[in-house]
Order: structure tokens, then C-alpha cells, then sequence
């Protein structure tokens, strides 16, 4: 059965995944919705700039736009569709993140999180019975922060959920450990902006009952804000969503 595959937002994750679909016969892109993308594909299907409710309709769709982009439109889209979601920074606000949940519930739809630039959230999730400390370590160039740093220095230490508030492109990582582990107040991040380094890393460190583990991963800057491993893995979340691949971890 083909699934129908829409974007909301469709930037550089976005494009990786529109090229992974066509080159696959089981789904189709349905629509793509960004006030900035160019169609350079030949997709033959709809671009909007903005929300068209008889156009946006999909099976799946993907939001890899911004926390606030996915707020905007989230009531629309969970009432009709399931989603992917990237900009997981989004669910440090708990109004929000309540109210995606009763939306699911309410319409029988599915919010997907994806790992995005890291490894080992099935691990935290499953740990989480037994988790005592999680802290998050992220160290990235001035450039993708947004800053013009010429040392190095930590910008952000504390709670998780402000950390989302500062940094909502920058931590969907600390944001998506959150979530699996210890939720958004007990995760503690830190946040180092490094003029020298040309590379996106992320430390995280597990202490729990009769367990300890740390998690070390780094990917060289792409450009922007994402690192290279970011749009390999984004493909990778959505072929596991749409049950394609032959391979399937649980």
C-alpha cells in the first residue's frame, strides 16, 4: 500500500528525505509546505508557502521546519495525519506537548520522534525506571549557535527545558534525551560554543541504580546547524516509520 509522505518545512533534512522517497515506488510526497523551498526535483506535486487545508493532506507528515512552525500547525496536521517530528525542542513547552498528546489521542493519529544526531534513546527510555542523573554535553562553533565567540566558552548549564528556550534550533538532542529519560527539568545540558572545532558533539552521560553508560557522538558541521549524520539518520527514522528497510530494531 503506498503511503502518502507531506513536509512541513524542507530544508536540508527535508531535501535528503524528498530524494530518499523518489527513489523508492512504495510512497509518494503528497505536498511540501515552506515559505522558502525551490523545486529543484520536479516533483509534481503541490508547493505552498502556507498552509492550504484542501492541498496539506497526507498520511505522514514530516515537520523539519521550527518549534514554532510545528506549534502553529500542529492542531491542523495532528487532526488528520500522523507526523515526524524533528524541531522536538518544541515539547519543553508543556501546554504543548499536553496538547499533542490529546490531539493523538482524540483522532487516533501518531507523533513520531525521530534520534536525529545521536544514538541510544531506546537505551534511556528503557533505563528509565532505574536513571538517577542525565547530563548533556553539546559543543559546537559560534557559527551554528548564532554567535560570534572567539574563545571558547560554555553558553548555556542547567535545566534541559531552558536550554530549549535559548537554543530551540541548537539541543533537539537534549530535547529528545529529555524525553526519553528523565523529562525536561531533571535532564541537566551544557552548551559550549568552540571557535577551533568544525564538528557537531554531543556527550551524554547516564548515573542510575546499579547502571552507567556514556554516549559519545560527533559529526562533522555540514553547514548551518546540522551536522552530516543528521540527514543519514532522518532517513533512516522515516523508513523505520513507514515500515520500510530490511531490517527493523525494537
Amino acid at each position: 500500500m503506498m503511503t502518502s509522505v507531506g513536509f512541513l518545512g524542507c530544508g536540508k533534512i527535508g531535501k535528503e528525505m524528498v530524494r530518499h522517497l523518489r527513489a523508492q515506488a512504495d510512497h509518494s510526497v503528497a505536498f511540501v509546505q515552506s515559505p522558502n523551498f525551490v523545486d529543484d526535483f520536479d516533483l509534481g506535486c503541490p508547493v505552498v508557502r502556507q498552509l492550504d487545508e484542501s492541498i496539506c493532506q497526507a498520511d505522514l507528515v514530516v515537520e523539519c521546519a521550527t518549534a514554532d512552525v510545528l506549534k502553529q500547525h500542529s492542531e491542523f496536521y495532528l487532526r488528520n495525519s500522523d507526523m515526524l517530528v524533528f524541531s522536538v525542542t518544541a515539547f519543553s513547552d508543556e501546554a504543548f506537548a499536553q496538547r499533542a498528546q490529546s490531539l493523538c489521542q482524540a483522532h487516533g493519529t501518531h507523533l513520531y520522534i525521530p534520534h536525529g544526531a545521536i544514538l541510544g534513546l531506546d537505551g534511556i527510555c528503557d533505563a528509565r525506571p532505574l536513571l538517577k542523573s542525565v547530563t548533556i554535553d553539546t559543543i559546537k562553533s559560534p557559527a551554528s549557535l548564532g554567535r560570534s565567540d572567539r574563545e571558547r566558552q560554555v553558553v548555556y548549564e542547567g535545566p534541559t527545558r531552558g536550554a530549549c528556550v535559548e537554543y530551540p534550533r541548537n539541543v533537539n538532542v537534549h530535547a529528545a534525551v529529555a524525553i526519553a529519560g528523565m523529562g525536561f527539568d531533571d535532564t541537566k545540558s551544557r552548551i559550549i560554543s568552540d571557535p577551533a572545532v568544525t564538528t557537531n558533539s554531543h556527550a551524554i552521560c547516564i548515573e542510575g541504580d546499579g547502571i552507567s553508560f556514556r554516549l559519545e557522538i560527533s559529526s562533522t558541521a555540514s553547514g548551518g546547524i546540522t551536522g552530516r549524520y543528521t540527514p543519514v539518520s532522518a532517513c533512516g527514522s522515516l523508513d523505520r516509520v513507514l515500515g520500510g528497510g530490511e531490517f527493523r530494531f525494537v
